[in-house]
């Protein structure tokens, strides 16, 4: 049997022991908050069935192009009804309308005066409409709606 008064060689007895013992509670209390809150967090961050994801712009960007084609003024001054682009386009904010002139002479097109040989790119930052004249539509106008 083991004598339960001081240790002459240790110093430890009985009442040491309990003063290196600390109190078990504190340490469970923090593990049962510490797992309620993985729960929860695993619970709030499940997939829901029902959810829905949707891209903020389901729509992409486009770019309008248009060529004008080498010998197109001398087909205008004959007489022929050249038509290269659409009297009326509707596009939308963040697209883009580029016009490559292969003509030996310049073009107005709607708002764009495009030089011989030369390509206009201009995109569209904001909704309205525009329009101006027009050398390579019957109409003589090019009217662009931009939508949001």
């Amino acid at each position: 049997m083991v004598d339960m008064e001081t240790d002459t060689k240790s110093g430890i007895g009985p009442e040491a022991d309990k003063l290196n013992q600390r109190p078990w509670w504190p340490t469970v209390v923090v593990g049962m908050v510490v797992a309620c809150v993985l729960i929860a967090v695993g619970w709030l961050a499940r997939p829901d069935s029902e959810a829905t994801v949707e891209r903020a712009s389901d729509r992409e960007e486009v770019t309008h192009e248009y060529v004008i084609p080498d010998g197109t003024a001398a087909r205008i001054e004959s007489g022929e009804a050249v038509e290269i682009v659409p009297q009326r386009l509707e596009v939308h904010v963040g697209d883009t309308i580029r016009v490559r002139n292969e003509d030996s002479k310049a073009s107005n097109v709607g708002i764009f005066y495009v030089g011989a040989g030369e390509t206009v790119t201009m995109r569209f930052s904001t909704p309205g409409t525009v329009k101006g004249a027009c050398d390579i539509h019957p109409s003589g106008e090019f009217v662009i709606d931009v939508l949001a």
